[in-house]
Protein backbone atom coordinates (compact mmCIF):
# COMPACT_ATOMS: atom_id res chain seq x y z
CA UNK A 1 0.00 0.00 0.00
CA UNK A 2 1.39 3.10 -0.97
CA UNK A 3 1.85 5.75 1.82
CA UNK A 4 -0.09 9.07 1.70
CA UNK A 5 2.23 11.94 2.11
CA UNK A 6 1.06 14.70 4.60
CA UNK A 7 0.59 18.33 3.23
CA UNK A 8 2.83 20.36 5.61
CA UNK A 9 1.34 23.02 8.31
CA UNK A 10 0.61 25.89 6.36
CA UNK A 11 -2.35 28.34 5.70
CA UNK A 12 -4.95 27.71 2.15
CA UNK A 13 -5.60 30.96 1.03
CA UNK A 14 -7.92 30.96 -2.45
CA UNK A 15 -5.49 30.64 -4.85
CA UNK A 16 -2.30 29.62 -2.84
CA UNK A 17 -1.28 27.80 0.17
CA UNK A 18 1.12 28.90 2.65
CA UNK A 19 3.38 26.14 4.27
CA UNK A 20 5.08 27.44 7.57
CA UNK A 21 6.37 24.83 9.67
CA UNK A 22 10.31 25.45 8.69
CA UNK A 23 10.40 29.37 9.79
CA UNK A 24 10.17 31.16 12.88
CA UNK A 25 7.04 33.16 12.03
CA UNK A 26 3.85 31.72 11.02
CA UNK A 27 1.35 33.20 8.81
CA UNK A 28 -0.84 35.81 11.35
CA UNK A 29 -3.69 37.71 10.83
CA UNK A 30 -2.13 40.60 10.72
CA UNK A 31 -0.02 39.78 7.97
CA UNK A 32 -3.14 38.82 5.84
CA UNK A 33 -4.46 42.30 7.32
CA UNK A 34 -1.42 44.19 5.73
CA UNK A 35 -1.15 42.25 2.67
CA UNK A 36 -5.06 42.87 1.95
CA UNK A 37 -4.30 46.58 3.02
CA UNK A 38 -1.30 47.16 0.05
CA UNK A 39 -2.88 48.46 -3.70
CA UNK A 40 -0.81 47.19 -6.11
CA UNK A 41 -1.62 49.51 -8.72
CA UNK A 42 0.88 50.92 -11.27
CA UNK A 43 3.72 48.80 -9.69
CA UNK A 44 5.97 46.51 -11.35
CA UNK A 45 8.99 46.40 -8.96
CA UNK A 46 8.36 44.81 -5.44
CA UNK A 47 10.19 44.38 -2.51
CA UNK A 48 8.66 42.07 0.67
CA UNK A 49 11.23 42.81 3.76
CA UNK A 50 11.61 39.74 6.29
CA UNK A 51 9.60 37.74 3.85
CA UNK A 52 9.23 34.73 6.63
CA UNK A 53 6.86 31.92 4.82
CA UNK A 54 6.73 34.46 1.80
CA UNK A 55 2.95 35.34 2.51
CA UNK A 56 2.93 38.80 1.70
CA UNK A 57 5.04 38.36 -1.65
CA UNK A 58 2.37 35.55 -2.49
CA UNK A 59 -0.43 38.32 -1.91
CA UNK A 60 1.09 40.70 -4.03
CA UNK A 61 1.87 37.90 -6.71
CA UNK A 62 -2.26 37.46 -7.12
CA UNK A 63 -2.71 40.93 -6.80
CA UNK A 64 -0.35 42.68 -9.57
CA UNK A 65 -0.19 42.74 -13.06
CA UNK A 66 1.59 39.78 -14.66
CA UNK A 67 4.44 40.84 -16.01
CA UNK A 68 5.88 42.60 -11.97
CA UNK A 69 8.06 40.99 -10.54
CA UNK A 70 8.57 40.79 -6.16
CA UNK A 71 11.74 40.41 -4.34
CA UNK A 72 11.47 38.50 -1.23
CA UNK A 73 14.42 38.90 1.29
CA UNK A 74 14.84 37.50 4.61
CA UNK A 75 18.12 37.08 6.61
CA UNK A 76 16.65 33.50 8.39
CA UNK A 77 17.55 30.18 6.12
CA UNK A 78 14.40 28.39 6.73
CA UNK A 79 12.77 31.56 6.03
CA UNK A 80 14.12 31.60 2.71
CA UNK A 81 13.94 27.48 2.26
CA UNK A 82 10.11 27.55 3.06
CA UNK A 83 9.58 31.16 1.24
CA UNK A 84 11.15 29.36 -1.88
CA UNK A 85 9.24 26.04 -2.07
CA UNK A 86 5.90 28.30 -1.40
CA UNK A 87 6.80 30.38 -3.93
CA UNK A 88 8.34 27.84 -6.63
CA UNK A 89 4.35 25.56 -5.59
CA UNK A 90 2.66 28.96 -6.43
CA UNK A 91 0.76 30.21 -9.87
CA UNK A 92 3.45 32.64 -10.24
CA UNK A 93 6.72 31.55 -9.27
CA UNK A 94 8.27 33.46 -12.32
CA UNK A 95 6.85 36.47 -10.52
CA UNK A 96 8.45 36.02 -7.20
CA UNK A 97 13.10 35.89 -6.53
CA UNK A 98 13.70 34.87 -2.98
CA UNK A 99 16.87 36.15 -1.34
CA UNK A 100 18.54 35.45 1.95
CA UNK A 101 19.89 39.04 2.36
CA UNK A 102 19.49 41.81 5.31
CA UNK A 103 17.65 44.90 4.15
CA UNK A 104 20.84 46.61 5.06
CA UNK A 105 22.79 44.98 2.31
CA UNK A 106 20.11 45.46 -0.60
CA UNK A 107 22.02 47.56 -3.35
CA UNK A 108 21.06 50.75 -3.20
CA UNK A 109 21.03 51.43 -6.95
CA UNK A 110 17.64 49.56 -6.87
CA UNK A 111 14.57 50.65 -6.81
CA UNK A 112 11.37 49.36 -6.17
CA UNK A 113 7.52 51.05 -6.97
CA UNK A 114 6.00 49.24 -3.72
CA UNK A 115 7.70 47.76 -0.76
CA UNK A 116 5.89 45.91 2.03
CA UNK A 117 6.73 44.56 5.38
CA UNK A 118 6.00 42.92 8.44
CA UNK A 119 9.23 44.20 10.59
CA UNK A 120 10.39 43.10 13.68
CA UNK A 121 8.70 45.76 15.61
CA UNK A 122 8.91 44.72 19.43
CA UNK A 123 12.15 47.31 21.25
CA UNK A 124 13.50 43.65 23.07
CA UNK A 125 12.31 40.60 24.36
CA UNK A 126 12.17 41.53 27.75
CA UNK A 127 9.38 43.93 28.16
CA UNK A 128 7.31 44.79 31.15
CA UNK A 129 4.86 41.38 30.56
CA UNK A 130 8.10 39.25 29.15
CA UNK A 131 5.56 38.24 26.54
CA UNK A 132 8.70 37.35 24.26
CA UNK A 133 11.29 36.38 26.74
CA UNK A 134 11.30 32.96 26.28
CA UNK A 135 11.10 32.80 22.27
CA UNK A 136 13.37 30.91 20.13
CA UNK A 137 16.00 32.72 18.83
CA UNK A 138 14.70 32.38 15.41
CA UNK A 139 11.73 34.11 16.56
CA UNK A 140 13.38 36.51 18.43
CA UNK A 141 15.13 37.92 15.45
CA UNK A 142 11.78 38.08 13.54
CA UNK A 143 10.08 39.42 16.06
CA UNK A 144 12.05 41.73 17.86
CA UNK A 145 14.55 45.07 16.57
CA UNK A 146 18.09 43.15 17.04
CA UNK A 147 18.66 43.38 13.11
CA UNK A 148 16.81 46.31 12.09
CA UNK A 149 15.57 49.06 13.69
CA UNK A 150 12.56 51.31 13.04
CA UNK A 151 15.03 54.16 12.07
CA UNK A 152 16.85 51.92 9.86
CA UNK A 153 13.98 50.23 8.21
CA UNK A 154 12.72 53.74 6.96
CA UNK A 155 15.95 55.20 6.06
CA UNK A 156 16.84 51.92 3.78
CA UNK A 157 13.52 51.79 2.49
CA UNK A 158 13.74 55.11 1.53
CA UNK A 159 17.24 54.72 -0.43
CA UNK A 160 15.81 51.63 -2.26
CA UNK A 161 12.83 53.91 -3.39
CA UNK A 162 12.10 56.64 -6.04
CA UNK A 163 9.80 59.80 -6.31
CA UNK A 164 6.53 57.66 -6.91
CA UNK A 165 7.21 54.80 -4.91
CA UNK A 166 4.41 53.76 -1.55
CA UNK A 167 5.69 51.47 1.60
CA UNK A 168 3.40 49.71 3.32
CA UNK A 169 3.78 48.45 6.89
CA UNK A 170 2.74 47.18 10.77
CA UNK A 171 3.62 48.57 13.89
CA UNK A 172 1.69 48.52 17.40
CA UNK A 173 -0.36 51.22 17.80
CA UNK A 174 1.81 52.33 21.13
CA UNK A 175 4.82 52.88 19.05
CA UNK A 176 3.11 55.47 16.59
CA UNK A 177 4.48 58.36 17.49
CA UNK A 178 7.76 57.21 16.90
CA UNK A 179 7.03 55.23 13.63
CA UNK A 180 5.68 58.60 12.27
CA UNK A 181 8.54 60.76 13.32
CA UNK A 182 11.10 58.04 12.29
CA UNK A 183 9.22 57.73 8.87
CA UNK A 184 9.79 61.52 8.39
CA UNK A 185 12.78 61.87 8.81
CA UNK A 186 13.95 59.75 6.31
CA UNK A 187 11.50 61.17 3.79
CA UNK A 188 8.53 59.46 3.90
CA UNK A 189 5.08 61.02 4.50
CA UNK A 190 2.22 59.26 5.62
CA UNK A 191 -0.79 58.48 3.20
CA UNK A 192 -3.06 56.17 4.93
CA UNK A 193 -3.26 54.31 8.34
CA UNK A 194 -5.76 51.65 9.61
CA UNK A 195 -6.16 50.87 13.70
CA UNK A 196 -6.88 47.57 14.11
CA UNK A 197 -8.62 46.22 17.10
CA UNK A 198 -9.85 42.42 17.99
CA UNK A 199 -13.00 43.98 18.80
CA UNK A 200 -15.19 46.90 19.53
CA UNK A 201 -14.62 46.61 23.19
CA UNK A 202 -10.81 46.68 22.54
CA UNK A 203 -8.44 49.42 21.85
CA UNK A 204 -6.56 49.30 18.61
CA UNK A 205 -3.42 47.24 18.73
CA UNK A 206 -2.08 47.10 15.83
CA UNK A 207 -1.12 50.42 13.19
CA UNK A 208 -0.90 49.74 9.39
CA UNK A 209 0.38 52.01 7.08
CA UNK A 210 0.90 53.71 3.73
CA UNK A 211 3.74 56.22 3.24
CA UNK A 212 4.76 57.84 0.10
CA UNK A 213 7.77 59.84 -1.02
CA UNK A 214 5.82 62.89 -1.79
CA UNK A 215 3.59 65.16 0.92
CA UNK A 216 -0.32 63.96 1.22
CA UNK A 217 -3.14 63.92 2.69
CA UNK A 218 -3.31 61.19 5.51
CA UNK A 219 -6.45 59.54 5.23
CA UNK A 220 -7.68 56.91 8.81
CA UNK A 221 -9.33 54.30 8.94
CA UNK A 222 -10.47 51.84 12.17
CA UNK A 223 -10.86 48.11 11.71
CA UNK A 224 -12.15 45.96 13.65
CA UNK A 225 -11.78 41.99 13.38
CA UNK A 226 -14.24 40.29 15.07
CA UNK A 227 -18.41 41.07 16.47
CA UNK A 228 -19.16 40.70 20.15
CA UNK A 229 -20.13 37.69 19.14
CA UNK A 230 -16.93 36.19 18.10
CA UNK A 231 -17.39 36.24 13.99
CA UNK A 232 -15.78 38.17 11.61
CA UNK A 233 -17.14 41.60 11.27
CA UNK A 234 -18.56 42.37 7.29
CA UNK A 235 -15.38 45.09 7.18
CA UNK A 236 -12.73 42.54 7.96
CA UNK A 237 -14.44 39.74 5.62
CA UNK A 238 -14.53 42.51 2.58
CA UNK A 239 -11.02 43.67 3.32
CA UNK A 240 -9.38 39.93 3.12
CA UNK A 241 -12.02 38.45 0.78
CA UNK A 242 -9.68 37.98 -1.62
CA UNK A 243 -7.52 35.46 0.60
CA UNK A 244 -9.91 34.10 2.73
CA UNK A 245 -10.83 30.26 1.75
CA UNK A 246 -14.48 30.48 3.37
CA UNK A 247 -15.23 34.47 2.85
Amino acid sequence: MSKVSKQPKGFQCKQFFVAHDQCAMKVSTDSLILGSFVDTTNTSTMLDVGTGSGILALMMAQKSAPDSAITAIDIDPGAIAQAGHNAANSSWPEKIRVEQSPLQEMGHQQQFDLIVSNPPYFADAVSPTRAYASMSEGRGLARTEQTLSIDDFFAQTAALSHAGSRLYCMYPIAREAEVLNCASHSGWHLKQSLAVRHNANAAPYLGVYCFVREPAFAAAELLTIRTGENQYTPAYKQLCADFYLNF
